[in-house]
């Protein structure tokens, strides 16, 4: 029996699993804003052919492990410097940033140079001489790990003065949050964390029908660490790993934890309530 792939050929789980993988890297880095994001992911997941799969990211560019990056000649502005680096461990769809805080503070005003991620609004607290350039390091971020969405929060409170969000993704090295503009609660602007929050350069972007904001500090957090601990296993998957969890509330606030079979055996998640009570699983 022939095995050769066609267009036309049937899509497997791991397919859409990878294209889902790709789809979040692009968003990531800007290709994709937060209401193409999801449209992309949701016609993934329900793809019955390669070729549905491949035409959603058919105009993406490469992902940025294949491409080389020549270093910038000068920093972006003097005392700041941001550098993209992908760790070598990561999975697909982690991208880490690098920020190096110097003098240059956010309250300054200026606007961040075209390129360069502009900082979450905030007032820094620097430390050290305000003339140094010395790299501080940074506390790796683990958001799937125990104790690592209570961070994200903590960080979120002190960085933005509340918790409340419109979408949070927890990635295994990264965080990212959606939250409304003030003066358009309409409009949705992404932000990254990875020590730091910073937003990042995708657009503002529309609020999906039904989506509410809601307070991320509700979520008892350590009911979630003991879920996503668990989800591999309630999902008939033990050896299956979590790629990433959104919390939302589309009408209903839930937390979705996403895993990955592994071995090409498939992926599902569990939709959870904010106290950890399982509410369905989807295998």
């Amino acid at each position: 029996m022939s095995t050769r792939q066609t267009p036309q050929t049937r899509a497997r789980d791991i397919d859409r699993v990878n294209t889902c993988a790709r789809l979040d890297q692009a968003y990531a880095d800007g290709q994709l804003d937060a209401s193409e994001h999801r449209e992309f992911v949701a016609r993934a997941q329900s793809a019955k052919t390669l070729r549905e799969l491949a035409d959603l990211v058919r105009d993406l560019q490469p992902p940025v492990e294949s491409v080389e990056v020549a270093p910038p000649a000068a920093p972006l502005r003097r005392g700041r410097k941001t550098a993209w680096v992908v760790a070598a461990a990561a999975v697909a769809v982690a991208v880490a940033v690098v920020v190096s805080k110097g003098s240059d503070s956010p309250e300054s005003g200026s606007a961040a140079p075209a390129g360069e991620v502009a900082p979450a609004d905030r007032v820094a607290d620097p430390t050290g001489p305000a003339e140094s350039n010395a790299v501080e390091p940074v506390e790796p971020v683990r958001p799937l790990q125990p104790g690592g969405f209570q961070r994200v929060v903590d960080s979120y409170r002190e960085g933005f003065g509340d918790t409340i969000a419109y979408e949070v993704i927890l990635y295994p090295e990264r965080a990212a949050v959606g939250r409304a503009l003030p003066e358009a609660p309409d409009r949705i602007v992404p932000y990254t964390f990875e020590g730091d929050w910073e937003r990042t350069n995708v657009p503002a972007s529309p609020r999906f029908p039904g989506y509410r904001d809601f307070d991320a500090a509700l979520v008892d957090a350590a009911a979630l660490d003991d879920l996503i601990a668990r989800a591999p296993g309630l999902l008939g998957a033990p050896e299956g790993i979590v790629t990433h969890v959104i919390v939302r509330d589309d009408g209903t606030p839930t937390t979705n934890i996403y895993v990955d079979y592994r071995n090409d055996l498939g992926n599902g998640y569990l939709k959870a309530g904010f106290d950890g009570s399982v509410l369905r699983e989807y295998r």
